[in-house]
């Protein structure tokens, strides 16, 4: 059955006025009629942060019945330090009237009171849903004041933006301040009225969509792939470029711009988070990414989601508790980062394995490649599904899937490597950002040249590591690509 995200404008979401926000009768009214009262009251009006803090835990109250559970000391933290910056724009006076007009254009934007689904098509296929710049914006700032109902289906994702706002274990402050820094130069970008210059809630659909697109692939497309295109197609049609940087970092170039496409190593519950993973950063630093969240219940084995035309507001550097705020992309037309280059901005959410916690089978001391069932999912299910879901110049990636989830990258680098030249990507580009990332760079580049000598193709390439299941002990975690090299070589190509 179809599940539709509900908006807070839709008729159907009531609740009960705890505070006499509204003249009526009825035990349970139109949360939209709560929710416009708060942010438009006399009484009790949105001057300052103090401020803003009380009526956004009077909508919690109100939207759940409970307090947030927030003290909102990173947002009080954040805010206090940006609203009193002399270069920022005066937030309460500027900023905020714009937000909370968005705000209450939601029934306009959205009249049907629910959001689009990206539920699978019957037998596979692609699910997509198309936003204006001016849409997403309005989501955003829902997203911001905690306004939003909860999911229709069972996730670990965050419908708000909530666990940024309070000190917790989990909290890493340098991310979170990104994250926050991104997001308020949203807020400001949108309010640029700049002479000449469009402003986000300027654009046309026709001229500057944000596209979400759920892909869904059954086993019987598995299987025509592995039967058919692996056999015929050569694994070194696909370029392997490697990048190495002097620390991680979400700067423009590494994220697949102009015309390529960057890979997220997502969750199943994609979105966004306090704890600086690869996914977070991106999500993060992204804020027209932040709704993905609103349409994308978790993701299943066949499936991946990609996100088109996000504008990302600043870079990140680092990852966890190293992560801290890189570059601020304050003009929307700057050289650097021209806004027409975010235009076709790709962001491939493929969730990985959780080998770390998964049974292995056979006793191998690799577990990505047994049972062969997971060598398929991520090559085809994952990998392949985002790779072919447009014409792109290349993919960026990295180690997917091999820190939290406990991948080997070896086997996951070979894996994306066979997924690209099926989809018939140009180039795959590693970025690699320690010097012990370096040197395995350096192994996967001295790969690469011995494979574009063999010419083997990809159903070779996936017989090996099939095979390699029966000798992972004598081969070790590390001497993978030794040994695929060797198997390479004594394949007959005359």
């Amino acid at each position: 059955m179809e599940q539709k995200f509900v908006l807070p404008s839709s008729t159907n979401v009531r609740r009960v006025d705890r505070f006499g926000l509204v003249d009526s009768d009825d035990y349970e009214v139109p949360f939209w009629d709560l929710l416009t009262a708060i942010l438009k009251s006399e009484s009790a009006p949105i001057l300052d942060v103090s401020s803003l803090a009380e009526a956004l835990e009077t909508i919690a109250v109100t939207l759940r019945g409970i307090a947030s559970g927030s003290d909102f000391l990173l947002l009080r933290e954040f805010m206090g330090r940006r609203v009193t910056d002399e270069s920022a724009s005066d937030f309460f006076l500027d900023i905020w009237p714009v937000l909370v007009d968005l705000a209450l254009e939601m029934p306009a934007l959205f009249p049907e009171g629910t959001l689009p689904s990206l539920s699978p098509t019957q037998g596979g296929g692609v699910t997509e849903v198309v936003f204006s710049r001016k849409q997403i914006a309005c989501l955003v700032v829902h997203q911001f004041l905690c306004s939003l109902p909860s999911h229709p289906w069972s996730t670990e994702s965050f419908v708000d933006l909530r666990p940024w706002y309070s000190v917790t274990s989990a909290v890493h402050r340098g991310a979170v301040d990104a994250y926050l820094t991104a997001l308020f130069t949203y807020f400001e970008r949108i309010c640029d009225s700049a002479e000449g210059q469009k402003s986000i809630l300027d654009f046309e659909p026709e001229e500057w969509p944000i596209v979400f697109s759920m892909r869904t692939m059954t086993d019987e497309n598995v299987g025509r792939l592995q039967r058919n295109e692996a056999q015929n197609t050569i694994l070194s049609a696909t370029r392997v470029e490697i990048v190495n940087l002097p620390e991680p970092q979400t700067a423009p170039p590494v994220l697949g711009l102009p015309d390529g496409a960057c890979v997220i190593s997502a969750n199943k519950c994609i979105g966004y988070g306090p704890s600086g993973t690869q996914e977070e950063l991106n999500v993060g630093a992204t804020p027209e990414a932040y709704p993905a969240v609103l349409l994308a219940p978790p993701l299943s084995d066949h499936q991946v989601l990609i996100c088109w035309g996000a504008e990302a507001m600043v870079s990140i550097i680092g990852y966890g508790r190293d992560a801290k705020l890189g570059e601020v992309f304050r003009s929307p037309v700057s050289k650097a980062h021209g806004t027409l280059l975010w235009k076709n901005r790709a962001m491939l959410f493929m969730d990985a394995l959780e080998l770390d916690i998964l049974p292995v089978e056979g006793g191998s001391l690799i577990p990505d490649i047994y049972p062969s069932s997971r060598l398929s999912r991520d090559m085809i299910l994952k990998a392949y599904n985002g790779f072919s879901s447009d014409t792109y110049s290349h993919i960026v990636t990295g180690l997917w899937g091999c820190r939290t989830f406990g991948g080997n990258r070896y086997v996951k680098c070979i894996l994306q490597w066979c997924a690209a030249a099926l989809a018939g990507v140009p180039e795959l580009r590693f970025v690699l950002s320690t010097t012990e990332q370096h040197r395995f760079g350096r192994e996967l580049a001295q790969l690469a040249m011995e494979v574009q000598q063999s010419h083997i193709s990809v159903k070779q390439m996936y017989h090996i590591l099939t095979t390699l299941k029966d000798k992972a002990h004598d081969v070790g975690r590390d001497g993978i690509f030794a040994y695929v090299a060797n198997e390479a070589s004594s394949y007959d190509h005359n």
